[in-house]
């Protein structure tokens, strides 16, 4: 049976991945065609379509009762999400994207370090007090993305003239079929996710393996493919900031996918119930943020190989952490 759950898992993770593509095309022409911009169409639009199968994944895990999987799929997507940002930064190095980014995702970045805090926090306590089964930290979570998201709609958003520029290819769209194509591929995503997230779990079940790893590495990257495709297609557009957004506003989303999934556990605290490998993940995540903005900041720099340094270093790390952690 494992090899049917192996077959499920791929296929599901194929089509998610196939359908963030086309996302990533439709949100680009919403992005472009109307007055939402590369920054709000990526911080929302796109992060939160994108993050469907960490939804999916993460509820379909808490109401089985897997609290690794639900927790380490959330947070473990950040870690994969960052990273895909640096590998794509030293791909696309020659152009230099990130120098023409808005510095407008700093707020972006703020909020995903305090939620990254707030988790780690959760996590870390023994006791937790909760109301209808819904820990306090899972309340905090919703307060601060809710609250965040509301402060990025009334920011003044100022984005580079390059992306003013409508491409061919959104030329021949209308915004009409861009938004219906967009809601179907959405749906799309938001069904194989479950998909990811059942077979996720029968695999760690049918082969012994832990379910922090499955969670945290498998699971995670499987449901982070959307994302990472979504942001290399933008970037082929040339959407740096629909690309940026799309990252960073996946994170924060997953953060409240993780609070989310704790209303769907119906066996204590989520935050409570998971193992200790999850908090480093949550410290890691933390770090790999901030890098990010570091690299959001800068306005100049002298080579390609200063330029890249940030984002080399930060793989390295991630690397060398997580083979320390886990094998």
């Amino acid at each position: 049976m494992t090899w049917i759950y192996i077959s499920i898992f791929i296929i599901s993770a194929i089509i998610s991945s196939l359908s963030a593509v086309h996302l990533s095309k439709h949100a680009d022409t919403i992005s472009k065609q109307t007055k939402m911009g590369g920054f709000l169409a990526g911080t929302i639009l796109l992060a939160v379509a994108t993050s469907l199968p960490e939804l999916t994944t993460t509820v379909s895990a808490s109401v089985i009762g897997s609290a690794d999987i639900a927790a380490g799929n959330g947070l473990g997507s950040i870690l994969f999400n960052t990273l895909v940002l640096f590998l794509l930064d030293i791909h696309f190095r020659s152009k230099r994207l990130f120098l023409r980014v808005s510095h407008t995702h700093i707020y972006t970045g703020a909020i995903a370090l305090l939620l990254c805090v707030v988790s780690a926090g959760g996590l870390l306590i023994n006791h937790s007090f909760s109301v209808l089964n819904i820990g306090l930290t899972s309340f905090m979570v919703a307060v601060i993305y809710g609250g965040g998201m509301w402060l990025l709609s009334k920011t003044k958003i100022e984005e580079p003239s390059s992306e003013d520029t409508v491409n061919k290819g959104s030329e021949n769209t209308s915004i009409r079929q861009a938004v219906r194509k967009f809601i179907l591929f959405s749906i799309a995503i938001f069904i194989f996710g479950s998909a990811l997230s059942l077979s996720g779990d029968a695999i760690s079940r049918s082969t012994g393996i832990s379910a922090t790893v499955i969670g945290s590495f498998l699971v995670a990257l499987a449901t982070s493919l959307p994302d990472a495709m979504g942001v290399f297609m933008a970037l082929r557009l040339g959407n740096i900031n629909m690309a940026i957004g799309a990252i960073l506003g996946s994170n924060i989303f997953n953060i409240l996918v993780v609070a989310i999934g704790d209303v769907f556990y119906f066996e204590g605290s989520i935050w409570q119930d998971t193992s200790n490998d999850i908090i480093y993940i949550s410290f890691i995540g933390f770090v790999l943020t901030a890098i990010v903005m570091i690299i959001i900041k800068r306005d100049r720099t002298r080579n390609s190989f200063t330029y890249i340094l940030p984002s080399l270093t930060a793989v390295v790390s991630y690397l060398l952490v997580m083979g320390f952690l886990f094998f």
